[in-house]
């Protein structure tokens, strides 16, 4: 017998023919992740993916197989096989890639497993066992040794069949095999509670600062209890301040396992549906008994109920004994989301997130692989999970560009999950209240069904959108306008909510030294660094570089300083100022980098133990406050002239994403933009909510530069240490491309240099194919790449495809 196997740490794209012992014959199967041994190369083994299996012929071989992993059982399914495969072809990468991404790491190394007899047993479960050399061999080792890794057994006794052999063993009862990851000693995470002693007058000492005051108040809540960093809004610096006061003592509390994002909320049980809400679940149900693939977008505004729907088409998938999965863009970004579906699910629903620990990761893939969740819930890589019999993908936010992989295989989990619901004979449900224009438009073709929700559930009525003009505004901050103040003011009067958007993170954007005119920018990339006064640095968003700062300009040392654009942080400084013994709460990447601070800022702000939310676009992602009754939005037009054709469709998303987060009660909503750049008419589509109209203006448009949904994108970037090297590269691959694209069917447009030119110490250089009628097979792609890294090599040129690019920057 022969096994096509594609091997891992072998980059090219034909799979390897290779010969099975006849040990392995009878348990062999596609999808096996296999321990191989390849003529012709150095490595004594390597790890690969059974593709298919065909009888021996007169083909000559390029190798054998050792033995199989994972018991010999299947970690791809045939769909998966298929689903891997066809990401390789579409986005111009090696399949190994593809079939790599679709397992998780936990489970691609078993080297470092531990193996250990069995406890006493009378007699074998499975007296029928044929003892052979190895498995005794296994056996005495253990005896001696009483426990071992797979790798110590491996250096005594080879690696041919070992791993099938243990196999058997651990079936037999004889010995246990277990994953052993790097935790060498139980996890744990820092608390704090209230000092057992307090010092006298601790008023006193909380004097001079608000916020260790109401960090302080938090632990006198609940004297006993532990507190986590980000419960309550806490940092670790608060904490960790009060106890260099007396105030609070710290200690080690084991880490949570399973699942995080333990946001809790009021469980709702759904009472009926609205009308509209029924109609589209009528529409999926009657899908889902068709028994055959389909996609169907929901378009619904914010507020419009689309989780309901959701849940509601999830009862119907497992009653008909199916399973399911659904895809969120950031599942830590919207832990009210994965708290709903947990309210309805429990143990069937398994939630799959960034922060889980390997093991974690591990358990959740074999909760799923064997039955015991049949729904999975997570960001983009869930839509590799290890289900079979899928009944429904749905997309929830399909516009968002956190679905694209940011790295190789560069997939779009949305377009992956439409060709995965048509290999598993599926639905899958696009949902969004603004669309992507690719998928509007497929909607609109006929090619999806387009379901649509025009209004909010519970009576709620859409916020009323305002526009501030800043230049002709008064300002009681450099950055809050007086319309904006005296708003929140109001709502604060009446004991309401807010949530504030900045889409920038930090002080401020740059530094400008009046003296010399120096702006400090980051020595690996070709920008400034921004200002963050939490830690008095200059940090580089791009590449994560810091740099002390002290206040003084570091090329002449004066102090003459001017702080361009506010950040959160800045505009958190000016909110304290204006509300005094206000709690503002601040989400953004840097006070939401531990484990639940996400979900505890949350709980917070739920609690109202505060009643300002200020955030980058974390806040504006699938929060529902019944009491915010005002958004406002301090620089609307960030972003608007980045050279991206994108750019227009993103910030109306962003804006009518956090627009939508105002009035979800019966307590009218209003939102507040602020800008300068007033006379651009995609605020006015902002302003009468209409997403149609946007969508017909911006297709205009497209169509007339010949961009996407029109056309097709592949963009190739060519970088480099050395500019001249990046430059030549990518002039030498316009070359090879050339020949390829006829005229009328397509343009290459380039090479420049790409929009931020230099990132992490390497120069880029960019190309985009415009394509329109026609697709290039790519294997052309591909060959097209390694034709120009030939003529580069040892001078550090990297080539990478990314087809259907996000960003263009």
């Amino acid at each position: 017998m022969l096994a096509i196997v594609y091997v891992e740490r072998i980059y090219r794209d034909e799979p390897f023919l290779l010969k099975v012992p006849e040990g392995l014959a009878a348990k062999i199967q596609p999808g096996c992740h296999a321990l191989v041994s390849l003529a012709r190369h150095k490595a004594s083994a390597y790890t690969g993916y059974v593709w298919s299996l065909e009888e021996s012929g007169d083909s000559e071989t390029e190798g054998e197989v050792l033995d199989l992993l994972n018991g010999g059982v299947p970690v791809l399914t045939p769909v998966m096989l298929k689903l891997a495969l066809w990401i390789s072809d579409y986005y111009a990468a090696l399949p190994i890639d593809c079939l790599s991404t679709a397992i998780p790491a936990p489970l691609r190394s078993v080297v470092d497993d531990v193996v250990e007899l069995a406890g006493f047993q009378l007699e074998s479960p499975d007296s029928r066992l044929k003892s052979t050399d190895l498995r005794r061999s296994i056996l005495k080792e253990l005896a001696t040794a009483k426990r071992l890794t797979v790798r110590q057994l491996r250096k005594r006794l080879g690696r041919r069949e070992l791993y099938s052999a243990l196999g058997e063993l651990e079936r037999a009862g004889l010995v246990t095999v277990r994953k052993s990851f790097m935790e060498t000693k139980p996890r744990t995470v820092a608390a704090w509670r209230l000092a057992s002693a307090i010092p006298e007058e601790p008023e006193k000492l909380l004097a001079r600062t608000s916020k260790k005051r109401v960090a302080y108040e938090l632990l006198a809540s609940a004297p006993q209890r532990l507190f986590r960093a980000g419960e309550g809004g806490i940092s670790r610096a608060m904490f960790n301040g009060l106890v260099a006061l007396g105030l609070a003592e710290k200690c080690e509390v084991p880490a949570p396992t399973r699942e995080s994002l333990r946001f809790e909320e009021p469980h709702k049980e759904i009472a009926s549906l609205g009308k509209h809400q029924q109609i589209a679940l009528d529409a999926l149900g009657e899908a889902l008994r068709r028994k055959s693939f389909q996609t169907l977008l929901l378009h619904g505004v914010t507020g419009s109920g689309k989780t309901l729907v959701y849940i509601e088409l999830l009862r119907k998938v497992l009653t008909e004994g199916k399973t399911a999965i659904v895809l969120v863009p950031e599942i830590s970004l919207t832990p009210q989301t994965a708290a709903r579906f947990r309210h309805y699910f429990g143990d069937d629903i398994q939630i799959m997130h960034s922060a889980m620990s390997d093991r974690e990761k591990y358990d959740a893939w074999q909760r799923l692989r064997q039955g015991k969740a049949r729904i999975a819930l997570g960001a983009r890589s869930t839509i590799f999970a290890p289900l079979e019999n899928v009944g429904a993908i749905i997309v929830d936010e399909e516009h968002d560009a956190a679905y694209k992989q940011d790295r190789t295989p560069r997939y779009h989990a949305r377009d992956t999950a439409v060709m995965r619901a048509k290999f598993e004979n599926a639905l899958c449900v696009l949902g969004s209240a603004t669309p992507s224009f690719e998928s509007y438009r497929n909607a609109l073709e006929g090619k999806y069904a387009l379901l649509e929700l025009p209004e909010r559930v519970d009576n709620a009525r859409m916020p009323s959108i305002k526009l501030v003009w800043m230049p002709g505004s008064q300002r009681v901050t450099p950055s809050i306008s007086g319309a904006l103040y005296d708003s929140i003011r109001d709502r604060l009067r009446r004991d309401e909510q807010v949530i504030l958007l900045q889409n920038r993170r930090g002080f401020a954007g740059s530094i400008l030294c009046f003296d010399c005119g120096h702006t400090p920018q980051c020595r690996f990339c070709n920008i400034p660094l921004v200002y963050h006064t939490s830690d008095q640095s200059l940090r580089c968003h791009y590449c994560g570089h810091i740099e002390p700062f002290r206040q003084r300009c570091p090329a002449c040392k004066s102090e003459n300083l001017f702080y361009k654009s506010s950040g959160t942080e800045r505009i958190e400084e000016e909110l304290n100022k204006l509300f005094p013994g206000e709690r503002i709460l601040r989400m953004d990447i840097d006070t939401t980098s531990t484990k639940d601070a996400h979900a505890s800022l949350l709980t917070a702000f739920r609690e109202k133990s505060a009643r300002i939310l200020l955030g980058t676009q974390m806040v504006a992602k699938g929060l529902d406050f019944p009491e915010v009754t005002l958004v406002g939005v301090l620089m609307a037009d960030i972003g608007l002239n980045l050279p991206d054709f994108r750019a227009s469709e993103r910030i109306y998303s962003l804006l009518m994403q956090v627009a939508g987060r105002a009035g979800r009660s019966s307590m009218p909503g209003e939102v507040l933009l602020q800008l300068y750049n007033r006379d651009n008419e995609l605020f006015q589509h902002v302003i009468r909510a209409d997403y149609r109209k946007f969508f017909e203006a911006e297709m205009t448009t497209r169509l007339e530069l010949g961009y996407p949904p029109f056309t097709r994108l592949v963009k190739f970037e060519c970088s480099s240490p050395s500019e001249s090297v990046a430059e030549k590269g990518a002039l030498a691959l316009r070359e090879h491309l050339r020949p390829m694209v006829p005229e009328e069917f397509g343009a290459i447009l380039g090479p420049a240099p790409a929009g931020i030119n230099r990132i992490k110490g390497r120069y880029r250089y960019q190309l985009i194919l415009k394509l329109s009628g026609i697709k290039l097979p790519s294997a052309m792609l591909r060959q097209v790449q390694h034709d120009t890294l030939s003529a580069f090599r040892g001078e550090n040129l990297v080539i990478t495809v990314d087809v259907d690019p996000q960003h263009l920057l």
